[in-house]
């Protein structure tokens, strides 16, 4: 009774915790300046067609999926494509910031240029110490060796990888519920606006969400197969790549493990299954600074937490990049490139000195609050557009983003109600893994720097979680779903969602 008592305990507070977060993330976007009776109006039209839209396409691929697969992918692919290919002939664009690192270095590795050379020559910038940088820029080389060195190139391969990030989602999604909920994740992921505008950058995005739901893919094999050395090892070269392109695979791999602990009646199995994936993810991070020597050939750094820290801690800027944060950077950076250690490790104090500042003078709460605020901004991708020299969408900024952030409150809502639903129908357990991630990923990212396009990973859990709870709701209705029994044993992992997709699930799909 105890064990049964802790573990409901375990699934209830992640889902409040999460309803917390959608509630916080509500009150804190934007809302219009005019907010006279005609302004609702239009806000309301413009949800009622977002709403519209969904409801047709998901429905309408639905059938055609039923109809004929080939012709589904062939509609989803070209969904994705085309109008990506459309907005990016149409609104050209510069790559700035980072992407134009990325690009300048992918650009010279690809005419044969040596890492040496170019940390020499001073062309790599800051990329020794943000590796990230590095690592993407290596591989959009790749791209640019057998595509053309072209900056073009590298738009069309982000949305290739948007392409094989969706169709990997929707198998992903199906392998889990019902056909319903993979058509309906696969397509709000594809027509979500502020992801389709920055999808279209040279932005490292696109390859993390692949990487992610790559993850997610093995983490389904891992689960569903007898404990395979092969399935593990899959899993945890995805994580270490996902880590060398974003530090966030760790929030991934916890997620990965807490759901089989809690979910999986035999522990044992469990550990067998993830000890190895946890041991060669922890090698890899002790190792991190010999593997990047042996790639690059030139002093990187091994971590870049202390800089995260240290400028998510600044009170003036809502935990955002700032000139001044950046001259304290360049002048430890200079004083100690080859030793970028005391570099991570002095930041590093200097952020927790301004967190526990923050903390004597009561302001931490209001610094929470305006990094959230930052950090749940769906402007990005206008904002990247504009700064990536895209002036043309700047003449039509308050439709763009009125339609961005109407989506947004319409996920959103989805979300929360799919959680009641799911805390009311004591079905929790069907998307505890995706609760579990929205936590870790909004955790994690607020303790450090924070940025609109940070929340980006979060949009995977968004659109299943929205689209599990529009079936339900759907499920309702037709009084086909009914609460389960208290006296519910905890699933395997093998066996999560198995119950609900027995149930949904008709034969021709």
């Amino acid at each position: 009774m105890l064990k049964k008592s802790l573990l409901g305990i375990a699934l209830w507070i992640p889902a409040l915790i999460m309803i917390v977060l959608l509630v916080s993330t509500a009150i804190l976007l934007p809302r219009p300046p005019d907010d006279s009776l005609y302004a609702i109006w239009i806000l309301l039209t413009i949800g009622a067609g977002i709403c519209l839209v969904l409801f047709l396409s998901i429905w309408g691929f639905t059938k055609l999926y039923q109809w004929k697969k080939s012709y589904f992918y062939l509609a989803l692919g070209s969904l994705i494509i085309i109008p990506r290919i459309i907005w990016i002939i149409w609104i050209p664009t510069h790559a700035v910031s980072d992407f134009y690192y990325y690009q300048v270095i992918a650009s010279y590795i690809a005419d044969n240029n040596n890492w040496t050379t170019l940390y020499n020559q001073g062309i790599l910038f800051y990329a020794p110490y943000f590796t990230h940088i590095l690592n993407f820029s290596n591989i959009l080389s790749i791209v640019y060796n057998i595509f053309g060195n072209n900056y073009l190139v590298g738009q069309l391969f982000n949305s290739v990888l948007t392409l094989a990030g969706t169709f990997l989602l929707f198998k992903v999604v199906k392998n889990w519920f019902p056909l319903g909920v993979a058509v309906g994740s696969s397509l709000i992921f594809a027509l979500w606006p502020a992801y389709f505008m920055y999808s279209t950058l040279l932005a490292t995005e696109p390859l993390f969400i692949f990487l992610f739901v790559l993850a997610l893919f093995f983490y389904q094999q891992v689960e569903q197969r007898a404990p395979s050395f092969i399935w593990s090892l899959l899993l945890v070269l995805t994580l270490i790549g996902l880590n060398m392109i974003r530090p966030l695979a760790v929030v991934i791999l916890i997620a990965f493990v807490i759901t089989s602990f809690l979910l999986r009646p035999n522990r044992k199995e469990t550990l067998k299954r993830y000890a190895i994936v946890v041991a060669l993810f922890l090698i890899f991070l002790a190792g991190q600074s010999t593997i990047n020597k042996l790639v690059y050939h030139i002093p990187t750094a091994n971590s870049t937490v202390g800089y995260n820290v240290f400028v998510g801690a600044n009170e003036k800027t809502g935990g955002q990049w700032n000139e001044a944060d950046t001259k304290t950077f360049w002048k430890l950076y200079n004083d100690n490139k080859t030793n970028t250690a005391k570099v991570d490790s002095t930041l590093m104090q200097k952020g927790l000195d301004r967190y526990k500042t923050m903390a004597e003078d009561g302001k931490l709460t209001d610094h929470v609050i305006a990094k959230m605020k930052n950090y749940s901004n769906e402007g990005y991708g206008y904002d990247w557009n504009i700064y990536s020299d895209a002036p043309y969408i700047w003449y039509h900024s308050a439709i763009i983003l009125t339609i961005c952030n109407v989506f947004m409150y319409i996920m959103l809502g989805l979300n929360f109600l799919a959680v009641v639903l799911a805390l009311y129908l004591r079905r929790i357990a069907d998307i505890y893994l995706f609760v579990l991630l929205q936590i870790g990923f909004t955790v994690a990212t607020l303790l450090v720097e924070v940025q609109g396009r940070y929340h980006v990973p979060l949009l995977i859990g968004y659109v299943v979680i929205a689209a599990w709870g529009c079936w339900q709701v759907y499920r309702l209705v037709l009084g086909k779903t009914k609460k389960k029994p208290k006296k519910e044993t905890p699933m395997s992992g093998e066996d999560m969602g198995l119950e609900l997709w027995n149930e949904t699930k008709e034969p021709s799909q």
